[in-house]
């Protein structure tokens, strides 16, 4: 994993999804930016938290994490999920479809 890369950060408190930043792996730290913390709904549908703590700040910048059990590169799905998630940029609505 490189930095810039989009990892799963797994702690004892939870899942997290960000860009790597930096990875310390003797002291078991790692840095990501724009992290998320994965949520589910009690339908089981997984999403992204709009932090990383109930009280802290939305959408912080970074976070590190300490204790991490481990870290791995994020699967397509949840990296392009991710990624529309982080954008700033906003997709136009689709245009109403005519029919004759």
């Amino acid at each position: 994993m490189e930095n810039g890369d989009i990892v799963t950060v797994v702690t004892l408190s939870g899942e997290y999804v960000g860009k790597l930043t930096e990875m310390d792996t003797s002291a078991g730290v790692v840095t990501i930016k724009e992290p998320r913390m994965i949520v589910q709904s009690p339908d089981g549908q997984m999403g992204f938290a709009r932090g990383i703590a109930v009280t802290g700040v939305e959408n912080p910048d970074d976070c590190t994490f300490m204790s991490v059990v481990f870290a791995t590169p994020t699967n397509d799905q949840v990296r392009s999920a991710y990624q529309e998630a982080t954008s700033s940029i906003i997709a136009p609505p689709s245009a109403p479809k005519l029919v004759k």
